[in-house]
């Protein structure tokens, strides 16, 4: 009797390890967007490296069309991390009580190198533009987007104040063909885009977005609620995983980075080493000053509801 009565403890005891076991393992499992673009390459480095899986995560993928389709999720707890672009409807979804918050920089708009976004033209320079003629020009950009603010800063370039833009939301691939008939003056892109446009011989960059807002960060690292305040020993990790593969993209276009960036974008190796890589920190600073600018221009087109200030989008894992 004693015996079995020792053999039903020692099973209990196992059970509950078991059960413990397998919750901990859940815990760590992280949901996080992938996206196949050249932004998200210290993500690819991660999961391919076993970066995260050294720190005992588990990564759920989740797939999406946008970095902008993030935001929601990552509000409401429905996604774990990501690495979205900021925008209107991200400030706002904080303002109104979203929980998630960036704890580390994506791509900086840094000068002095390449340019990885840019208002390309055909047929047109920037010294044209800032003449101080009063011109109509042509622009394939959304108007209340990142991207939108650049142009608007390009306006406040002297000599290029009486500059009228028009703005023109257009897929890329129809910003390449407006751009081959002179029937668009500018289109701001990105590479791989800007690469594939010199290579088509369409034009020539007009201003790269490094010029016109020099060390701003437009994308990020951004954790939700759970990975913050529930589980920040797995924030945490997490974000020590994806520093370590910041510093690996860093190496710059080694063969070991491009295999990886050209599977994870799903872009020809060749194509990938010619184009301009965006700068991404690995020191965890996330640059405020050029978001503070741009909500300031958003809350002047009434875009979004209030300014919040950077303690409310910056955080870091509670210890």
């Amino acid at each position: 009797m004693r015996l079995s009565a020792m053999s039903r403890v020692a099973a209990m005891v196992l059970l509950l390890w078991t059960m413990a076991s397998a919750g901990a393992q859940a815990s760590d499992k992280v949901r996080l967007v992938v996206l196949p673009f050249l932004s998200q390459a210290p993500i690819f480095i991660a999961l391919e490296e076993g970066h995260f899986a050294r720190e005992g995560i588990e990564i759920e993928r989740v797939s999406l069309q946008s970095s902008y389709l993030a935001v929601p999720g990552l509000m409401s707890g429905e996604l774990d991390a990501a690495i979205p672009q900021a925008s209107a409807g991200l400030f706002n979804a904080i303002a109104r009580g979203g929980a998630a918050r960036y704890v580390a920089p994506g791509v900086v708009l840094s000068p002095g190198g390449c340019s990885y976004t840019a208002l390309y033209g055909s047929g047109i320079t920037l010294a044209e533009l800032a003449n101080g003629s009063a011109r109509q020009v042509s622009v394939a950009a959304d108007a209340i987007a990142f991207e939108g603010f650049l142009v608007d800063l390009m306006r406040r370039l002297p000599g290029a104040e009486r500059l009228t833009f028009v703005h023109r939301e257009m897929p890329v691939q129809a910003q390449q063909a407006a751009l081959a008939s002179r029937a668009l003056d500018l289109a701001f892109t990105g590479e791989p885009w800007l690469t594939r446009f010199d290579d088509a011989r369409l034009g020539r960059i007009v201003a790269g977005a490094e010029q016109l807002l020099p060390d701003a960060q437009y994308t990020g690292l951004m954790l939700s609620r759970r990975l913050l305040v529930e589980r920040p020993d797995l924030g945490q990790r997490f974000t020590r995983a994806f520093t370590a593969a910041v510093r690996q993209y860093n190496e710059g276009k080694t063969p070991r980075n491009l295999d990886i960036v050209a599977r994870g974008t799903r872009l020809a190796p060749d194509q990938l080493a010619r184009s301009c890589w965006p700068v991404i920190p690995a020191d965890g600073r996330v640059r405020t000053e050029g978001l503070m600018q741009f909500q300031a221009w958003l809350l002047e087109r009434r875009a979004i509801d209030r300014i919040v200030p950077a303690a409310e989008f910056v955080a870091a894992p509670q210890p």
